[in-house]
């Protein structure tokens, strides 16, 4: 499995600890990602290409990467954003130079995320198959309602989660109870 981060997150975040912690049979990556969608992407379907990826997961951001990387393996989506260069411009650290919540495997702990940075995102499309899985919250504090816009890409593969805000809570991953894992089990992992 290939976990991809959020915004303003890295491949050492809370999250990405708590899936290893929890999901011993499975051989878990992650890998930084940035705010720029084409670079992050091409990235991520390098990484799978050349390390035989069998399921791609992604959260906020990460879900939008998840949505868009042309790969034909599962992927699930997680409170993902729908169209960054809206959503993400309203945020205060756009323009402002912000440290990364969690280390880097660069180093570099900051960064700043312009106006203009966010107008990469326009025109980037999702490639969504027949094994693309969204969970989403519907009190997602920080996007807000968006199960609409998931039931239109996926259809029946939209999952509610009663367990997400928009963070993943410890709850979130647990096996068996968890949301994800129910996700997860349906490709048999």
């Amino acid at each position: 499995m290939l976990y991809i981060h959020g915004f303003r997150s890295s491949a050492k975040s809370s999250t990405i600890l708590n899936i290893k912690a929890n999901y011993h049979d499975v051989e878990v990556h992650a890998f930084d990602v940035t705010h720029h969608p084409e670079e992050s992407i091409r990235k991520i379907e390098d990484y799978i290409a050349e390390h035989g990826i069998e399921i791609l997961v992604g959260t906020s951001l990460g879900g939008f990467y998840t949505l868009c990387a042309k790969v034909e393996i599962p992927k699930i989506a997680v409170n993902p954003v729908l169209a960054p260069e809206q959503s993400l411009r309203f945020l205060p650290e756009i323009g402002q130079e912000v440290e990364y919540y969690n280390e880097r495997e660069d180093g570099v702990q900051t960064f700043t995320c312009t106006h203009s940075d966010l107008d990469e995102f326009r025109g980037i499309e999702k490639y969504i198959t027949g094994v693309t899985h969204i969970i989403g919250s519907s009190h997602d504090e920080l996007l807000g309602d968006l199960r609409d816009g998931y039931r239109e890409l996926v259809g029946d593969r939209f999952h509610e989660s009663s367990q997400l805000g928009h963070r993943i809570t410890p709850e979130f991953l647990e096996i068996p109870s968890g949301d994800f894992y129910k996700v997860l089990a349906l490709f048999a992992l």
